[in-house]
């Protein structure tokens, strides 16, 4: 095989399916906008930018297969179909998209659905995962993590349903073996963790590892609209927002699948392993 291209290399499961290829012998490109990953036997660290169209041809230059994470963009779709192209003209073959779950109930004019559109009508063998909420949201600040450690709470739109946390790790597995592997398919995956948990049991679960009690806050749609729109929120987020709300109050969420066993061989991480190992990033913050 020749080389296979990792976008968003150093996000959130991008990095993971670099060393995940790595540790496979195989040649890695590691795109990001600014290449931070150090160059190594099977790791080829390169400048990819979404918004800088120049680099796209080099990264794919030699690639047969894509990991795409897609670009945070206002034109993504478009943005999407005319990677896809060049792709396909560059002797590409194969992609694996990482979409989120549910996105096939979207609005047709939902990114999420148009980019796995783009997908489905390239000429590439492809893949679409949908992944369930990532567990790594509960250490990441941008989500849960000064929350927990600062105010103990944990702040969700459920109305009592319940969400199948998935660890990054497990998707990029299943990424890796996927790239590697004979044909995608041309198939829509879901992946999930192994329980699903409601707003009350998570915040159980947290509160046994932070060392202090991490309360549940239910939140409507209309309060989080409000409270996103004084924080001076895009419209275009806080509908994006409100619809992932709506999605996990109808129980997309809740769904539970063998994928990752299936695919990987393997068990998925549950929550009680993911929250012991990173219980330090959990615990409250000190005179808190």
């Amino acid at each position: 095989m020749s080389g296979i291209l990792v976008t968003k290399a150093t996000g959130t499961t991008g990095r993971h399916v670099v060393t995940g290829l790595a540790k496979r012998a195989v040649t890695v490109k590691a795109g990001s906008r600014n290449p931070s990953f150090a160059a190594q036997e099977n790791i080829v660290p390169l400048a990819f930018d979404w918004e800088n169209r120049s680099t796209w041809a080099p990264a794919l230059d030699g690639t047969d297969a894509i990991y795409l994470v897609k670009p945070e963009s206002d034109e993504v779709t478009h943005i999407v179909k005319d990677f896809t192209r060049l792709a396909e003209t560059s002797g590409a073959t194969k992609i694996v998209l990482l979409s989120e779950i549910a996105a096939e109930t979207r609005a047709d004019d939902a990114h999420e659905r148009q980019v796995e559109r783009v997908i489905e009508q390239s000429n590439l063998d492809y893949a679409i995962l949908r992944p369930n909420w990532f567990m790594q949201d509960f250490i990441d600040d941008r989500f849960f993590g000064n929350l927990i450690r600062e105010d103990g709470v944990i702040v969700m739109t459920t109305a009592g349903a319940a969400t199948s946390w998935i660890d990054a790790r497990d998707i990029a597995d299943v990424a890796v073996e996927l790239l590697l592997g004979e044909a995608c398919g041309r198939q829509a995956l879901t992946l999930t963790g192994p329980d699903a948990l409601t707003l009350d049991q998570l915040a159980d679960r947290v509160s046994a590892v932070a060392g202090a009690v991490v309360r549940p806050v239910e939140e409507t749609t209309e309060a989080a609209e409000a409270r996103l729109r004084s924080a001076g929120a895009p419209e275009q987020f806080i509908e994006y927002f409100s619809d992932i709300g709506r999605s996990i109050i109808k129980g997309d969420t809740a769904l539970v699948t063998d994928v990752v066993a299936s695919i990987t061989g393997h068990p998925p991480h549950s929550l009680d392993e993911f929250l012991a190992e990173h219980a330090s990033l959990l615990r409250r913050a000190e005179g808190v």
